[in-house]
């Protein structure tokens, strides 16, 4: 397994993950420009290839969803959870993945 350049950053939406053989719902824990890390009840398969969809709630309790594929790299047991590493198969764009984006900004800006 290769190392980790980038930093993550933690944020906590519900994520639901999606590939031909399963669907889980789970938490996104943190993230980064090239990935996501995720807990859910499910155990994750490495090397599937997914589809991620983030459920992201705004101030006025509006629920906004944005969606990103990507390829399970890890996968771990922790103790009644499963974890896993998701690594993006696409680079995550203003255009396409803004709400993502803007949640990475603030939490690099908080953490510092």
């Amino acid at each position: 397994m290769k190392q980790r350049k980038l930093r993550r950053y933690s944020i906590f939406v519900e994520a639901k993950i999606e590939s031909n053989d399963f669907r889980v719902h789970g938490v996104a824990v943190n993230f980064s420009y090239k990935g996501v890390g995720v807990c859910c009840l499910t155990p994750l398969a490495p090397k599937s290839e997914v589809s991620l969809t983030f459920y992201f709630n705004d101030e006025q309790g509006a629920v906004h969803s944005e969606s990103v594929n990507g390829i399970i790299r890890w996968a771990k047991n922790f103790g009644h959870l499963q974890t896993g590493g998701i690594e993006f198969s696409e680079e995550i764009s203003e255009e396409n993945h803004f709400v993502i984006l803007s949640h990475i900004e603030m939490a690099k800006e908080f953490e510092g």
